[in-house]
């Protein structure tokens, strides 16, 4: 069985890349054998510090010592790509192929605003990869186009699919992600409050948490807001719920967009990042340009006035990520460390 070192964020912490990187673990065994060293996680600086350097030494070890096949390593941008660069020069120098798992929804425009040295230093460094794993087609082709990079896979996203989808009675809106601007959180408030009559809400994340509950005061607008939920908790809600909304400016594939369809909710989305590769406008669920709260409000009021139209793009949803499901990912990414292992 092939040996997987992987290297990332620790699997506890908040966010995409980490439930990303918990279900591999959790069910990469029927396929590989996952060691997990993390090299980040999320708090004071001299603590960020030392954990890098202690995570970079222990992959240094277990690569000189032969105990894996296979480097793989999740990045987003900025400090990230500084970390993993580190550990994908210490694999190629020790001979161990490397997977890069991209899961940065900014790192373009991050990219784009470096030095031309910089770029040149990232860009040779993606290079030195042996697969690039991300989250779409249109995510490929902005890396091998971007980066010069050629050995690249779109990958998507893995959930756990849910036996059974909602059918909880009345009409239940979801927001989970990051409070701010870059997910379009005060646009929801804004566009809920357009709303021909009064709805639940339920809103849920970190950042901006303070400012989202005061703004909804204002807007007179009565909201569930939550700080970032467990799994457990994330899963009632959504069992209880019948449309999931994210009017993003930036977005990779989201998670909670997926393990929204999954139970059976509309999403109603805006098409950045690989989310219009998933979501068709009037098939699986409705399509919001970021920034446009009159066309938010519109989309919603349209699920709220037609019971009919809300089942079938719920219907739609959830078939549209049955393919997306755990068992199916890892069985595809064990073939692609398989290949790099023996070639």
């Amino acid at each position: 069985m092939t040996r997987v070192l992987m290297v990332g964020s620790a699997p506890t912490e908040r966010g995409g890349m980490a439930t990303v990187t918990a279900l591999m673990l959790k069910h990469g065994s029927r396929v590989a054998s996952i060691r997990m060293i993390p090299t980040h996680r999320e708090g004071p600086a001299g603590m960020r510090l030392a954990l890098w350097l202690s995570g970079t030494a222990r992959v240094a070890a277990a690569l000189a010592r032969r105990q894996a096949d296979v480097l793989h390593a999740h990045v987003s941008e900025r400090g990230s790509v500084v970390r993993k660069g580190v550990l994908v020069l210490l694999a190629k120098l020790f001979r161990v192929p490397v997977v890069l798992h991209c899961h940065g929804a900014e790192f373009m425009d991050w990219y784009r605003g470096l030095p031309g040295s910089a770029k040149r230093v990232i860009a040779w460094t993606f290079r030195q990869a042996d697969l690039l794993a991300v989250l779409g087609e249109s995510w490929r082709t902005r890396y091998m186009s971007l980066l010069g990079v050629k050995r690249v896979v779109a990958l998507g996203n893995p959930i756990e699919l849910p036996p059974a989808v909602s059918d909880a009675p009345g009409f239940k809106i979801v927001f989970l992600g990051r409070f701010g601007a870059r997910k379009g959180s005060a646009d929801v408030l804004t566009a809920v409050a357009g709303l021909s009559s009064p709805v639940d809400l339920v809103m849920a994340g970190d950042g901006e948490v303070a400012e989202t509950r005061a703004l909804a005061a204002r807007l007179g607008v009565q909201a569930e807001i939550h700080d970032w939920l467990s799994p457990t908790e994330r899963d009632r809600i959504l069992a209880s719920a019948h449309v999931f909304v994210l009017p993003s400016r930036d977005e990779g594939l989201p998670m909670a967009m997926l393990e929204s369809m999954g139970h059976g909710l509309v999403p109603v989305v805006s098409p950045v990042g690989s989310i219009g590769e998933v979501v068709l406008d009037g098939e699986n669920g409705l399509l919001v340009q970021p920034g446009d709260v009159a066309g938010l409000t519109r989309a919603l009021e349209s699920l709220l006035a037609d019971s009919g139209l809300r089942e079938r793009l719920a219907k739609a949803a959830r078939s549209t990520v049955e393919p997306f499901a755990i068992e199916n990912y890892i069985e595809d990414l064990g073939r692609h460390w398989d290949r790099l292992a023996t070639s």
